[in-house]
């Protein structure tokens, strides 16, 4: 399992290095000056889901409880 799960992370990882490095050919037309920028797509998705899981984390510590038992 562990070999399989590495061979698929190491697969996931050399496509997204391509994707960026296919980026740099690509003639953009931004809207704003940071949109145009050479893997704007990859740094910005990855950013924006770092930053949802800091916020459900945050939501989840902020509104844990106890376990409660209906039997106790």
């Amino acid at each position: 399992m562990e070999r399989s799960r590495r061979l698929a992370l190491t697969g996931l990882a050399l496509l997204l290095v391509a994707l960026v490095a296919a980026d740099f050919l690509v003639d953009h037309h931004a809207s704003f000056w940071i949109d145009g920028t050479p893997g704007f797509a990859a740094w910005f998705g990855l950013g924006s889901a770092a930053l949802a899981v800091a916020l459900a984390r945050g939501w989840a510590m902020l509104l844990w409880r106890p376990e409660e038992r209906a039997d106790d």
